[in-house]
């Protein structure tokens, strides 16, 4: 098993200015790790080695691998979370295999911030739960953990605070103005006949992706008010026999999304949730899915191959580090497309039905 690793990183990034401190401190921690990896006591040839501790110093190695590939091709911000996320792994693997060594039990792998990884270590699970959302149990850094536990005290209103009464004046009719409902992290209603207009507010990290889901087999049109940063308003969303899990960038420059929802029914319930881009799921070589979604690729400028099973067209667009529309890399209907991947980088596929994509 290769143990050469270290040595410095080489800066490969066009968007300095601002970020460079933090780039350095990254930069620095990838190489501490590294160096660390180095002078690790551990051989996998040494009398008593086990299966699980050479599977954990792999995992280190791996990590510490992955942390320089995403650091030194870092063009995007999400780039350095990717670095900082396997810089993660490869401590955690690190430690487990120090635990071996120790004949202790592996320690409990504690994920990065929930809200957002450049806030470090999570330091506990917390129970939280977006507006109208359900709740369910995150890993939060210490200062989100205070945050969220100030956010749950009770407001009193202060004097010259309490609401107005507006009188109508005498002989008028009465105005009929619907309810403005405030942005929301997380939207829920049922079918949908496009009179609405829904409200999706934007998260504090950037860039986000938004989750459509619903509980049942059903066929829903999505409609951006704007169309800024992307290739169209209009996203056709379909489970193909199963129930919808889409996921739609949100770009940055705004914030709330404004939507409306084309339900084939109105019985069927529907979620709609911004989330970071840790649950955009990441791939090398292959990966497969059902209907409109946001993949990470991670392998390299080359051949690819899309394959589709589904109605209608099915398009695989590049987007920038804003997740805003960049090319259109491949389209087609039904049957095997070839294309050239231009890079590593977030890709949106639009489709209704079963596809999978792979490099060649």
């Amino acid at each position: 098993m290769r143990r050469g690793v270290g040595g410095g990183l080489r800066r490969l990034w066009p968007w300095r200015g601002r970020d460079a401190s933090a780039l350095a401190e990254i930069e620095a921690e990838i190489t501490a790790f590294g160096e660390a990896l180095n002078v690790h006591s551990f051989s996998p040839g040494r009398p008593g080695a086990t299966d699980e501790m050479r599977a954990e110093l792999a995992r280190a190695l791996d990590a510490y691998e992955q942390a320089k590939r995403d650091f030194t091709g870092a063009r995007t911000r999400a780039d350095t979370l990717d670095a900082l996320r396997a810089l993660d792994e490869g401590r955690h693997a690190l430690a487990c295999l120090d635990a071996l060594l120790a004949g202790r039990r592996p320690p409990e792998h504690m994920s990065l911030c929930f809200f957002d990884a450049r806030h470090g270590q999570a330091s506990k699970q917390v129970s939280w739960a977006p507006p109208g959302g359900v709740a369910r149990n995150i890993a939060v850094c210490a200062a989100d953990a205070v945050r969220l536990a100030e956010s749950r005290s009770p407001v009193t209103p202060q004097p010259g605070q309490e609401s107005r009464v507006r009188v109508q004046p005498r002989g008028s009719k009465p105005r009929t103005t619907p309810p403005v409902r405030a942005p929301q992290p997380q939207v829920s209603g049922k079918g949908g006949s496009g009179e609405q207009t829904h409200q999706l507010a934007m998260p504090s990290y950037r860039p986000a992706v938004m989750v459509f889901s619903t509980n049942g087999q059903t066929r829903v049109h999505l409609r951006f008010e704007g169309r800024k940063g992307r290739s169209s308003r209009l996203y056709r969303l379909s489970g193909d026999g199963t129930p919808i899990t889409a996921r739609i960038p949100l770009p940055e420059g705004n914030k709330a999304i404004a939507f409306r929802v084309f339900a084939a029914g109105d019985r069927e319930a529907w979620t709609a949730t911004a989330v970071p881009l840790r649950e955009v799921p990441c791939f090398h070589d292959e990966i497969n899915g059902t209907g409109s979604d946001v993949v990470h690729y991670r392998g390299e400028p080359g051949p690819g191959a899309l394959h589709y099973a589904g109605p209608s067209l099915i398009q695989l667009e590049a987007l920038d580090d804003c997740l805003a529309y960049g090319v259109t890399v491949a389209e087609g209907r039904a049957g095997e497309h070839t294309f050239q991947w231009p890079g590593r980088g977030y890709y949106q596929v639009r489709s209704a039905g079963a596809w999978s994509l792979s490099a060649t």
